[in-house]
């Protein structure tokens, strides 16, 4: 059985990275606020199955470094082979199966959303998508 935090935390949890939910661009974060996020990152990480993870960024380097970090922090080792792409991008891997897509991108949206996927019924209720958080954390 999974460890699940209290229902309180549990709600102060989701109302943390639901706010970035209304946002195309991540805000500037204190270093407090990014501690915070790695935490509340992590535990959700420890309560699913799997992540994806999917990244708009003005270039492949800025998704390359984004989708490295990312994965280190959830503990995934993944060395993703990516052809060349000119301009913005979209990234998207799935931790589960260790695949990837990469397109080209016009939309104004940037930064790294997570899905959190999951089938223990204890933690259903932090499973779904959040984000768009920084390329860095």
């Amino acid at each position: 059985m999974t460890f699940l935090p209290g229902p309180q935390d549990l709600v102060a949890l989701r109302q943390r990275l639901n706010q970035f939910s209304a946002l195309t661009t991540p805000p500037p974060l204190s270093s407090e606020s990014v501690q915070q996020l790695r935490a509340d990152l992590g535990l959700l990480n420890r309560l699913s199955d799997y992540q994806t993870l999917g990244i708009c960024a003005d270039d492949l380097e800025q998704a390359r470094r984004a989708i490295a970090q990312y994965l280190g922090l959830l503990g995934v080792n993944a060395t993703l082979t990516l052809p060349e792409q000119a301009g913005a991008v979209y990234l998207k891997f799935n931790t589960l199966k260790g695949t990837w897509y990469l397109d080209g991108y016009s939309g104004q949206s940037r930064g790294v959303i997570i899905t959190f996927h999951g089938s223990d019924p204890e933690a259903m209720a932090v499973i779904g998508t959040y984000g768009p958080f920084p390329f860095q954390l």
